[in-house]
């Protein structure tokens, strides 16, 4: 599945793990995602003092 295939639950998923592993992982969790104008997500973050979901429009 490529970058562009996945959807904001996929990259929560993913970077969550992330976090998990590295000791900052806290629920709820939060991710920003970035989306490109045909509605696909191009790139994608994630860090431990989110209070809520991002997604911005490029």
């Amino acid at each position: 599945m490529s970058a562009a295939d996945m959807t904001i639950e996929e990259y929560r998923k993913f970077w969550a793990k992330v976090a998990k592993e590295n000791g900052w992982y806290k629920e709820p969790f939060y991710v920003q995602v970035w989306v490109d104008e045909n509605g696909i997500i191009t790139d994608s973050v994630s860090h431990r003092g989110m209070t809520e979901d991002i997604v911005v429009k490029e």
